[in-house]
C-alpha cells in the first residue's frame, strides 16, 4: 500500500513539474476589439385586443379592428405580404361584474423591413388618423444576421492585431522572442441591444384636413447604435535563443 501511494506522490510531482515546464515556454496574450454598429432593421409588432361576453362577437369584433389596420397600413404602401401574423389566441380567464365569462381576442401583426425613418414615421402618422381602439404597438430595432456577421468578422480581426502587439510588447520586454502560435481561443461578450418602445393608442380626435400634420416624434429620430465586442486569447510559444 505505501508503494502504491508513493507512486501517485511521485505521478503528481512529475505531472505539475511538466506542466510548470510547458508553461514557462508560453506567452498567453489577450486581445479585444469594439465596435458601434447602427442597427438596419426594423420590427414592428402591433397587438390587437377586443373582448366580449360572447366569443364569436370577440373574434368579430378583432378581425374588423385588423382589416381597419391593415388598410391603414395598406395606404403608405405597405402591402399584405410585408404583414405577418405572429399570435393570435382567444381565452377566458375572468368574468365581468354580471358573473358572465368574458372572452378575450388577441392578433399581433408583425412588420420588419430596412430601418426607414420615413418610412417609420409614416406608419405612425397613419395609425394616429385611423380609427383604432385597443392597439399597443412595440417598436424595436436590431441588427441583420448579415450585418452582425460582417461587423463580427472585421471585430476578430482587430481583436487578433490586439492580441499580437501584446504579445510583442511583453516579448521586448522580457527579452525574448516569440515562437509560433500554439492555441487561439474566442469569446463573444458583446450582447446585442435593442432599442424598443411600446406604446398605447386611443381614438384620434376628428380634425379638419388643413390641420392634418404628417409629422410625429419620430420623424427625426435616431435609432441608437449597438455595441459589439470580441475577445480573442493567443498562446505564443518562446522560441529558444
Amino acid at each position: 500500500m505505501r508503494q502504491i501511494y508513493l507512486l501517485l506522490f511521485l505521478t503528481c510531482i512529475l505531472s505539475i513539474a511538466n506542466s510548470q515546464q510547458l508553461t514557462s515556454n508560453e506567452i498567453i496574450s489577450e486581445g479585444t476589439a469594439k465596435m458601434k454598429v447602427k442597427p438596419d432593421l426594423a420590427v414592428f409588432a402591433m397587438t390587437l385586443e377586443k373582448r366580449d361576453t360572447s366569443e364569436n362577437k370577440a373574434i368579430n369584433k378583432l378581425n374588423r379592428a385588423v382589416e381597419t389596420l391593415e388598410k391603414a397600413l395598406n395606404k403608405i404602401g405597405l402591402p399584405n405580404t410585408a404583414i405577418k401574423i405572429s399570435d393570435y389566441k382567444v381565452t377566458s380567464l375572468y368574468y365581468d361584474e354580471k358573473n358572465k365569462k368574458v372572452y378575450t381576442a388577441t392578433n399581433t401583426l408583425k412588420l420588419e423591413f430596412q430601418v426607414d425613418n420615413k418610412l417609420i414615421d409614416a406608419i405612425y402618422t397613419q395609425i394616429q388618423q385611423s380609427n383604432i381602439q385597443d392597439l399597443d404597438i412595440n417598436f424595436e430595432s436590431k441588427l441583420t444576421d448579415s450585418l452582425e456577421k460582417s461587423s463580427r468578422y472585421k471585430l476578430v480581426q482587430l481583436a487578433i492585431e490586439n492580441a499580437k502587439s501584446n504579445a510583442i510588447n511583453i516579448a521586448t520586454a522580457l527579452d525574448i522572442k516569440l515562437g509560433k502560435v500554439k492555441q487561439v481561443q474566442k469569446s463573444s461578450t458583446g450582447a446585442v441591444m435593442y432599442k424598443t418602445e411600446i406604446l398605447k393608442f386611443s381614438p384620434p380626435k376628428i380634425i379638419r384636413d388643413e390641420e392634418v400634420k404628417f409629422k410625429t416624434a419620430f420623424d427625426k429620430f435616431e435609432i441608437e447604435d449597438v455595441e459589439l465586442d470580441e475577445q480573442i486569447t493567443v498562446i505564443y510559444t518562446i522560441s529558444n535563443p
